[in-house]
């Protein structure tokens, strides 16, 4: 996550609710991203240097002027013209949350040693609802070298209980 994504999400966020249009701009995001990573070199094009300001604007215009919510045009056309576009999905993973905790959902990021059970999955996302008070999506993936235990990513906090950072923290205090 970059500065500059957050601000261009925040950015369309406020402009997506002014129009009323959340969902939609959100969708369009998820076309916009499928369609540059299905052709890279259309991507290649919109963030290309070589390329004239305006003309990458106009092939933008050409592909998207219709298919999305015009606040959402606005903010594209602003990251070609400056050279944002390659943080395209990082702003969109920002709007998302931003969306997610309007309408009262987080999104939690696991990553675990070993695949959680269903139970596990079950659990956790109960103890975090009770604790945000808000419900909650998890994404679990995992990471054998965590060893054990999880990581938790939610709402710009880290919960990480992994063997693998808790043995770091005993290295560092023999360190001492």
């Amino acid at each position: 996550m970059t500065t500059t994504s957050r601000e261009y999400a925040e950015a369309l966020f406020e402009l997506a609710a002014q129009e009323d249009c959340l969902k939609e701009t959100q969708d369009g995001l998820v076309t916009v991203i499928s369609a540059l990573r299905q052709t890279p070199a259309y991507a290649d094009l919109l963030s290309s240097p070589a390329i004239g300001k305006e003309e990458r604007i106009a092939a933008l215009n050409q592909t998207f002027g219709e298919a999305v919510p015009r606040v959402l045009m606005g903010v594209l056309r602003m990251m070609v013209a400056r050279g944002h576009v390659r943080g395209l999905e990082a702003m969109a993973r920002e709007y998302r949350e931003l969306a997610m905790q309007a309408s009262g959902e987080s999104i939690a990021e696991v990553t675990s040693a070993v695949p959680l059970k269903e139970s596990e999955a079950v659990a956790l996302r109960a103890r975090l609802e009770k604790k945000l008070n808000r419900r909650v999506i998890l994404h679990c993936e995992t990471d054998p070298s965590l060893i054990g235990g999880m990581r938790v990513e939610i709402d710009g906090r880290v919960i990480d209980g992994s063997i693998r950072t808790k043995l770091q923290e005993i290295k560092e205090v023999m360190k001492a």
